[in-house]
Order: C-alpha cells, then sequence, then structure tokens
C-alpha cells in the first residue's frame, strides 16, 4: 500500500509539474496577446491619421486640378483675346491706309503735295 501510495504521489506531482508549465505557457500567450493588442490598437490609430492625410491630399489634389484648369482657361482666354485686338488694330490700320490711298493722301508726305 506504501508503494501504492508513493505512486499515486509521484503521479500527482508529474501532473503537477505539468500543470505548473502549462500554467507558465499561458501566462507567456497572455503577455504575447497583450502585446499583440497594443499593436493592433496602435497600428489602428496609425491607420486613422493615415486616412486622414490621405482624404487631405486627395482633396488638395482637386483643389490644385481646378485651379490649374482656370489657369489654363485665363491664359487661352487671354492670348485669344490679345490676337483678336492685334487682328483689330490691324484691319482698321489696312482699312485708314486704303482710304487715304483713294483719296489721294500720302501719309508720309501729307495732304495734296
Amino acid at each position: 500500500m506504501n508503494s501504492q501510495l508513493r505512486q499515486a504521489q509521484e503521479e500527482a506531482e508529474e501532473v503537477k509539474v505539468i500543470m505548473m508549465k502549462n500554467v507558465e505557457k499561458t501566462e507567456k500567450r497572455e503577455l504575447k496577446l497583450q502585446d499583440l493588442d497594443e499593436r493592433a490598437e496602435e497600428l489602428k490609430l496609425k491607420s486613422k491619421s493615415f486616412q486622414k492625410t490621405a482624404m487631405k491630399l486627395t482633396g488638395k489634389k482637386k483643389s490644385d486640378k481646378i485651379k490649374a484648369k482656370w489657369k489654363l482657361i485665363v491664359v487661352v482666354a487671354g492670348s485669344a483675346m490679345i490676337i483678336i485686338i492685334i487682328a483689330v488694330i490691324v484691319l482698321v490700320n489696312r482699312s485708314t491706309d486704303e482710304r487715304s490711298h483713294e483719296r489721294g493722301i500720302n501719309p508720309t508726305i501729307g495732304p495734296g503735295k
């Protein structure tokens, strides 16, 4: 009976050692899970910040595109206005020269000379 008691105690001791190892492993896993949870929370915050920055940049790009289009429109319209003004001036000068020529006026000499 004594040997059976001793054997039972040894088995109980083995189970106790195994259980202690399991508890240690569980504690280590818990610490790792806490660390992972903290990292996940940090990544979540960083991703929100990244998303806000990306949205701001997207808005800025759209705004810059609109500004660039308006600048192009202004440049094209201004160039067209300059071309029209030059064309009108050239046409007015031609018609003035033609009228002067028809009347016999030489713009370099003066009328009737």
